[in-house]
């Protein structure tokens, strides 16, 4: 966070430089808070145009427009009231003694202008600052800086000493020390004056507590979950352009439905598979052959190879009847769209049984991109069914992840140079997954566009 020098006006600052919960700082040069911008002389009106602010979000009222905005008829200047004055006619000030008891009144009547005001920040040129000022930048502006920090997972206490600033910056407590009035008169100044750190803390708790979370909040007032990444791309920076994801057992449980075939054919010998003992091998590809010489060396002379593979495939078919992507997917695959990033599919399965499963669910137009593993001659850990599909997207791994069920997934990823997410299917244990940049344990978990940022920030 860094103070800006803009003359005239006191409470300027850039919100870059903050932690957050995707181990990287908030990008510096794309949100500032300030006051109002007409009380900038000449040399802060120089000092601001030279930030070449992309959007200036005015939040006062209209019965607080008593003088000439510097920016008045510029494309980059909008005026969005914070205040509902509709909801406001309605707000019963008695009910709400203290500034934290105002902040969560405001933050339930104002939802429709908040939504306005988010929605321009997230429309703005992504490549320009955004500049939000109020009258004293202190309590509107406030709570919307607080909203977007917390979206990004900015520790709470780093909000509440960002918010706590502006008192300090303004001389509000000498101001509140020279008070005219009388002892009540200077209370009451005071608590519409002051940023202490609780108040806004209360502020966050409440949205936690009515909304279940800022993301929550966000979703409430209106926002599209495109709109809310493209807020958290503002501060949080990512150069990720392509999802790339495993198919058996990541997309649709084809592992459990491939156990429950193989353990059908062993009770039918009246034997018990050990799912424990090597069924699944350190690598991607076919195992069939290996799976049906155990279970040959089990039954004895007396095995059928072949009825034993037609009984087997009509349970697992019938199996297959029902079977949809794992909880979810579909959002993700859809939330990808919206995010403007590009799907594909690398899968070490051969390529009939991958799209004979998108097209029996409708889904094979979702993907981009299908890869598939009797195009390569290696299976995973080697990443070369990673590599192709990254050359067929024109990417490079840097700008893709990866999401996968099995370390060996995981490994092949990794070494194409790709940050991945690991979703572990019904017989991998989490742990399994550590190497992976994030672990889940399901895409129901989180949105597609904080996992990804998650999972970029932390490779």
């Amino acid at each position: 966070m860094t103070h800006l020098e803009w003359s005239g006006c006191l409470n300027a600052r850039d919100l870059g430089g903050l932690p957050t919960r995707y181990g990287v700082a908030t990008r510096a040069a794309t949100v500032i808070r300030t006051d109002s911008l007409h009380r900038l002389d000449s040399d802060g009106l120089a000092a601001f145009k030279a930030v070449d602010a992309g959007l200036v979000l005015d939040l006062r009222s209209d019965w607080e427009m008593d003088e000439p905005h510097p920016l008045d008829g510029q494309s980059s200047y909008r005026r969005i009231p914070w205040i509902d004055p509709v909801r406001e006619a309605d707000r019963v000030p008695a009910d709400e003694p203290l500034m934290a008891d105002i902040y969560r009144g405001s933050l339930d009547r104002n939802q429709g202008q908040i939504l306005q005001v988010l929605r321009a920040l997230a429309e703005a040129p992504a490549d320009a600052p955004v500049v939000v000022h109020c009258r004293s930048g202190k309590d509107r502006t406030g709570l919307l800086v607080a909203l977007l920090l917390d979206l990004v997972g900015v520790p709470r206490e780093a909000i509440a000493a960002d918010y706590a600033i502006s008192e300090h910056r303004l001389g509000i407590l000498a101001v509140l020390e020279n008070h005219p009035g009388t002892a009540e008169e200077r209370v009451a100044a005071e608590i519409l004056s002051r940023t202490l750190p609780e108040t806004i803390l209360d502020s966050l708790e409440h949205v936690d507590q009515r909304y279940g979370g800022v993301r929550a909040y966000l979703e409430t007032c209106g926002l599209t979950a495109e709109e809310i990444h493209r807020l958290e791309l503002r501060l949080v920076e990512t150069s990720i352009r392509a999802v790339v994801f495993d198919f058996d057992g990541l997309l649709m449980d084809t592992e459990t439905t491939l156990v429950e075939s193989w353990r059908s054919e062993w009770q039918w010998h009246g034997l018990e598979l050990d799912v424990e003992d090597g069924f699944f091998p350190g690598h991607g590809g076919d195992w069939g052959e290996m799976h049906y010489a155990q279970l040959a060396a089990a039954v004895g002379p007396g095995y059928d190879r072949e009825k034993s593979h037609t009984r087997r495939l009509a349970h697992r078919d019938e199996l297959h009847r029902t079977l949809d992507f794992r909880p979810g997917i579909r959002s993700w695959l859809r939330e990808a769209r919206t995010l403007g990033l590009k799907v594909a599919i690398a899968s070490s399965s051969a390529r009939p049984w991958v799209v004979g499963h998108l097209e029996r669910v409708g889904a094979l137009g979702l993907f981009d991109l299908v890869v598939t593993g009797d195009e390569v001659s290696a299976h995973k850990p080697d990443p070369e069914i990673y590599l192709l599909a990254l050359s067929r997207l024109g990417l490079p791994g840097s700008a893709t992840v990866a999401v996968e069920d099995t370390a060996h997934g995981v490994a092949a990823a990794a070494a194409a140079g790709m940050a991945t997410i690991g979703i572990p299917n019904p017989f991998v244990k989490p742990a399994a997954l550590s190497a992976a940049d994030l672990v889940l344990s399901s895409a129901a978990d989180l949105p597609l566009g904080g996992a990804v940022l998650t999972a970029f920030a932390n490779r």
